[in-house]
This record gives structure tokens, sequence and C-alpha cells, in this order.
């Protein structure tokens, strides 16, 4: 599955475009909209996990947490603490630890800023146009682009999501 996006240029015509979307076998779950902070959405669906940073915040901080572990953990190795065994074991655990305490850390930090996958459309989201975020499978890509690029000219078609940034 790919997420591709969509830009409107105002309510009505997001309604619309789900709608379609909806109607071409895509269900709700697949679809997301983010709109600027305070703008109804009525009843679109909203974006989910999508609104916040927490999930790729969460990402980073685990891969982050894992390296910092492990190597914590074999400079323990070479350097035994005096009275200490440090052994294989103990790496897999520091590293373990060290994921869980990044991941978590950095994960509530994120949650408190927005996405930095949508970094790219903040001015658009901002100037009051409707983002509109959809996963499809690799096959119905084109199609969905054809789609809505057929049916609704003025809808800004931005093609697949932009990958998240290692560091923001």
């Amino acid at each position: 599955m790919k997420r591709l996006c969509f830009l409107c240029p105002g309510i009505d015509w997001a309604k619309v475009v789900v709608k379609t979307l909806k109607n071409e076998g895509i269900k709700e779950k697949h679809i997301y909209t983010v709109a600027k902070t305070g703008k109804p959405l009525e009843d679109l669906p909203d974006g989910g996990p999508d609104d916040d940073d927490f999930l790729p915040a969460f990402e980073r901080g685990l891969a982050f947490g894992a390296s910092t572990g492990v190597f914590v953990g074999l400079v323990a190795l070479a350097f035994p603490p005096a009275g200490l065994v440090v052994g294989g074991g103990a790496v897999l655990l520091i590293g373990l630890a060290g994921a869980s305490v990044g991941g978590l850390l950095t994960g509530m930090a994120g949650a408190a800023f927005s996405n930095s996958r949508l970094q790219a459309f903040e001015k658009d989201i901002e100037e009051g146009k409707i983002l509109i975020m959809v996963d499809v499978p690799l096959e119905q890509i084109t199609h969905i682009n054809s789609l809505i690029q057929r049916s609704y000219p003025e809808v800004e078609i931005e093609g697949i999501e932009p990958p998240a940034l290692a560091i923001p």
C-alpha cells in the first residue's frame, strides 16, 4: 500500500473526493483528512495517527535508543565495570532497554508537534486547503490519480506521501 495525497480547495471538494474514493471501493479506514487547526471536518474521516508526530518520532527514538543501548552494552563488554561479568545477553538486554526508553520518550515528545511527514503541505493547510491522504494498493495508484484528475481538475494531486526525515 502507498499513501496518495490530494489537496482540495475547500470542505465541499473534500467531501466529493472522499465520496468518490469510497465509491471506488476504498474503505474509510484508509482515508485520512487534515485541515487547519480549529477547522471542523464535519463528517469527513479525521487524520487519525497522522495528526501528530508520535509515530515517526517513536520510530526514530526506537532506532536511536537501540543503537545507543547496544553501543553502551558493547563498551561494558569491552571494559567491564569492577566486579561485574558482562556477557552477550547483557548487550542484548541493554539494547532492548535503550530501544524502549528511546521510543517511549521521543514518541511522547513527538505527540506535541504536528506530523513531520506533512511539512510539505503545511503552508497549503494553513491557507485553508484540505489534505486528503488515501492508502491504496500499488496497482491502483495510476487509476486513482487519473480518476481524481479527470473528475476534479480543481483538486491538486500531490503524489505519494513524502517519507519521514531521519532527523527533522
